[in-house]
């Protein structure tokens, strides 16, 4: 396999994961809103806007995130390593 196929492969992988996320991610939001865990009746539309709707982002995002971690594997501090290393390229 050449260095192009293995980039293919590669990005198809992720692709197919940002799609298995973001489906989940979706399903999130509703128990979220459902959850009691926060006011929705003190949302208000015209004050901060897109406040609680950051708030939701951000936790859905970080609680997705983990799930890629490797948490409680061997490959966890490889992973960490890693994942740090592509960030400064984002």
């Amino acid at each position: 396999m050449n260095t192009q196929e293995k980039k293919d492969n590669v990005k198809q992988l992720v692709a197919d994961m940002l799609n298995e996320s973001y489906e989940a991610m979706v399903n999130n939001i509703d128990k979220v809103l459902n959850s009691g865990a926060i006011d929705i009746d003190n949302w208000d539309e015209k004050y901060m806007p897109m406040f609680l709707p950051k708030c939701i982002l951000t936790a859905i995002l970080q609680h997705e995130s983990h799930q890629y971690e490797g948490e409680g594997t061997s490959f966890k501090k490889q992973i960490d390593k890693e994942v740090r290393h592509i960030r400064y390229y984002l």
